[in-house]
Protein backbone atom coordinates (compact mmCIF):
# COMPACT_ATOMS: atom_id res chain seq x y z
CA UNK A 1 0.00 0.00 0.00
CA UNK A 2 2.89 2.37 0.81
CA UNK A 3 4.35 2.03 -2.73
CA UNK A 4 0.92 2.65 -4.26
CA UNK A 5 0.39 5.81 -2.17
CA UNK A 6 3.88 7.01 -2.96
CA UNK A 7 3.27 6.45 -6.66
CA UNK A 8 -0.04 8.31 -6.55
CA UNK A 9 1.59 11.20 -4.67
CA UNK A 10 4.46 11.37 -7.19
CA UNK A 11 2.01 11.33 -10.10
CA UNK A 12 -0.05 14.09 -8.44
CA UNK A 13 3.05 16.25 -7.93
CA UNK A 14 4.27 15.80 -11.52
CA UNK A 15 0.79 16.60 -12.86
CA UNK A 16 0.49 19.66 -10.61
CA UNK A 17 3.92 20.98 -11.64
CA UNK A 18 3.16 20.41 -15.34
CA UNK A 19 -0.18 22.18 -14.93
CA UNK A 20 1.46 25.12 -13.15
CA UNK A 21 4.03 25.44 -15.97
CA UNK A 22 1.27 25.35 -18.60
CA UNK A 23 -0.62 28.07 -16.74
CA UNK A 24 2.53 30.19 -16.45
CA UNK A 25 3.25 29.73 -20.15
CA UNK A 26 -0.31 30.72 -21.08
CA UNK A 27 -0.10 33.89 -18.95
CA UNK A 28 3.27 34.85 -20.41
CA UNK A 29 2.06 34.27 -23.97
CA UNK A 30 -0.91 36.55 -23.24
CA UNK A 31 1.42 39.28 -21.89
CA UNK A 32 3.42 39.15 -25.13
CA UNK A 33 0.26 39.09 -27.30
CA UNK A 34 -1.23 42.08 -25.47
CA UNK A 35 2.07 43.98 -25.60
CA UNK A 36 2.59 43.38 -29.31
CA UNK A 37 -1.03 44.20 -30.14
CA UNK A 38 -1.03 47.47 -28.17
CA UNK A 39 2.47 48.72 -28.94
CA UNK A 40 3.31 47.43 -32.43
CA UNK A 41 -0.03 46.84 -34.13
CA UNK A 42 -1.72 49.75 -32.35
CA UNK A 43 1.47 51.88 -32.50
CA UNK A 44 0.85 52.99 -28.91
CA UNK A 45 4.31 53.36 -27.37
CA UNK A 46 2.76 54.85 -24.21
CA UNK A 47 1.26 51.41 -23.44
CA UNK A 48 4.76 49.89 -23.05
CA UNK A 49 5.13 50.50 -19.26
CA UNK A 50 2.09 48.30 -18.65
CA UNK A 51 4.02 45.34 -20.11
CA UNK A 52 7.75 46.07 -19.78
CA UNK A 53 10.04 46.14 -16.78
CA UNK A 54 11.97 49.41 -16.29
CA UNK A 55 15.23 47.41 -16.44
CA UNK A 56 14.19 45.76 -19.72
CA UNK A 57 17.15 44.36 -21.70
CA UNK A 58 17.16 44.86 -25.48
CA UNK A 59 19.46 42.59 -27.52
CA UNK A 60 18.92 44.39 -30.84
CA UNK A 61 21.89 46.75 -31.11
CA UNK A 62 19.81 49.23 -33.16
CA UNK A 63 17.43 49.87 -30.24
CA UNK A 64 18.64 51.23 -26.88
CA UNK A 65 18.24 48.95 -23.89
CA UNK A 66 15.87 49.88 -21.07
CA UNK A 67 12.18 50.68 -21.25
CA UNK A 68 12.83 54.40 -21.81
CA UNK A 69 15.27 53.67 -24.65
CA UNK A 70 12.73 51.38 -26.28
CA UNK A 71 9.96 53.97 -25.97
CA UNK A 72 12.10 56.79 -27.34
CA UNK A 73 13.20 54.73 -30.36
CA UNK A 74 9.72 53.50 -31.27
CA UNK A 75 8.00 56.82 -30.60
CA UNK A 76 10.30 58.26 -33.28
CA UNK A 77 9.76 55.31 -35.63
CA UNK A 78 5.97 55.30 -35.30
CA UNK A 79 5.81 59.04 -36.02
CA UNK A 80 6.83 58.51 -39.64
CA UNK A 81 4.21 58.00 -42.37
CA UNK A 82 3.38 54.37 -43.14
CA UNK A 83 1.92 53.28 -46.51
CA UNK A 84 -1.89 53.34 -46.49
CA UNK A 85 -2.10 49.54 -46.82
CA UNK A 86 0.59 48.79 -44.21
CA UNK A 87 -0.41 45.88 -41.98
CA UNK A 88 1.37 44.11 -39.13
CA UNK A 89 -0.07 40.87 -37.77
CA UNK A 90 0.69 38.06 -35.36
CA UNK A 91 0.94 34.70 -37.08
CA UNK A 92 1.76 32.44 -34.11
CA UNK A 93 2.93 32.58 -30.53
CA UNK A 94 4.78 29.70 -28.90
CA UNK A 95 6.38 29.51 -25.51
CA UNK A 96 7.54 27.57 -22.54
CA UNK A 97 7.55 29.01 -19.05
CA UNK A 98 9.18 32.46 -19.27
CA UNK A 99 10.33 32.28 -22.90
CA UNK A 100 7.86 33.33 -25.61
CA UNK A 101 8.41 33.57 -29.38
CA UNK A 102 6.06 35.57 -31.58
CA UNK A 103 6.05 35.11 -35.37
CA UNK A 104 4.82 38.12 -37.30
CA UNK A 105 4.18 39.40 -40.80
CA UNK A 106 4.27 42.93 -42.18
CA UNK A 107 2.83 43.78 -45.60
CA UNK A 108 2.73 47.03 -47.56
CA UNK A 109 2.87 48.56 -51.03
CA UNK A 110 5.91 50.71 -51.65
CA UNK A 111 4.97 54.24 -52.73
CA UNK A 112 8.20 54.38 -54.79
CA UNK A 113 7.84 51.28 -56.96
CA UNK A 114 4.15 50.38 -56.28
CA UNK A 115 5.24 46.79 -55.54
CA UNK A 116 3.71 44.74 -52.75
CA UNK A 117 6.17 43.71 -50.03
CA UNK A 118 6.02 41.15 -47.26
CA UNK A 119 8.39 40.77 -44.30
CA UNK A 120 8.26 37.76 -41.99
CA UNK A 121 10.03 37.84 -38.66
CA UNK A 122 10.12 36.72 -35.09
CA UNK A 123 10.44 38.33 -31.70
CA UNK A 124 11.64 36.38 -28.66
CA UNK A 125 10.81 37.58 -25.16
CA UNK A 126 11.71 36.57 -21.63
CA UNK A 127 8.84 37.33 -19.27
CA UNK A 128 9.50 37.60 -15.55
CA UNK A 129 6.86 38.22 -12.90
CA UNK A 130 4.26 39.05 -15.55
CA UNK A 131 6.38 41.71 -17.30
CA UNK A 132 8.63 41.60 -20.35
CA UNK A 133 12.21 41.54 -19.08
CA UNK A 134 14.24 40.82 -22.21
CA UNK A 135 13.94 40.79 -26.03
CA UNK A 136 15.75 39.32 -29.05
CA UNK A 137 14.73 39.53 -32.71
CA UNK A 138 15.80 38.66 -36.24
CA UNK A 139 16.79 42.24 -37.11
CA UNK A 140 20.28 42.11 -35.67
Amino acid sequence: MRNFCGSVLALFLVTTVAHADAALTARNKQVVRDFYTAVFIGRNVDAAPKFMRPDYIQHNTHIPTGRKGFMDAFRKGFARKFPDDYKREILKIVGEDGMVVLYDRQTWTSPKDRRHHEALGFEMFRVRDGMIAEHWDADD
